[in-house]
């Protein structure tokens, strides 16, 4: 198992953020739901994975999904996604996955 050394300031973000959501917790008397949860976890002000602007997809962040590797991935899928909507009127596809929007 290979471990990644964690930027000291990477660390420093992660403690500000916990302590955020635990502060949280505590106000409203040491629960929240899971859906509370994500939701500052992703995007508290300043704070969240999705918010706190570092870079999130490619090479430089953290994931990369299929459609930022190329456009096989779309091909395959406009391909079958056309065979479908020929047979659904007024038929529309809508992409909110994770990633930058190249898939779109």
């Amino acid at each position: 198992m290979a471990f990644v050394q964690v930027p000291a300031e990477q660390k420093a973000h992660s403690q500000k953020l916990i302590a955020h959501i635990q502060s949280i917790i505590e106000d409203k008397g040491g629960w929240i739901s899971f859906e509370q949860y994500m939701q500052l976890a992703l995007y508290a002000p300043g704070l969240g994975y999705y918010v706190a602007g570092s870079t999130k997809f490619g090479a430089a962040g953290d994931f990369i999904t299929a459609p930022e590797m190329g456009d096989l991935f779309g091909r395959c899928l406009a391909g079958q996604a056309s065979e479908v909507l020929k047979n659904i009127k007024d038929g529309a596809i809508l992409e909110f996955g994770a990633g930058s929007g190249r898939f779109a």
